[in-house]
């Protein structure tokens, strides 16, 4: 059985003007969605900032806590 989907959660930011033009003009170039090139943005720069040590470490402490409860709620089988 595989796991429950995850809920999504809805996030809003400001950017300056010219990166939106950016991320627009990528999102076209792609035939993609914003919220897509967006949120490949966000992961790879929240993996790159995590590997380097810039989140504290009780920040990414609690991420593995959320993630392993996520992981033991999906493993049990009714």
């Amino acid at each position: 059985m595989a796991p429950p989907r995850e809920n999504q959660v809805k996030l809003t930011v400001s950017v300056p003007p010219s990166l939106h033009v950016l991320l627009r003009s990528w999102a076209q170039c792609e035939g993609r969605e914003l919220t897509s090139v967006v949120l490949q943005c966000v992961e790879l720069s929240v993996r790159q900032l995590k590997s380097n040590g810039s989140i504290p470490a009780g920040a990414v402490r609690n991420y593995e806590v959320a993630c392993e409860e996520r992981l033991a709620a999906g493993s049990v089988t009714p």
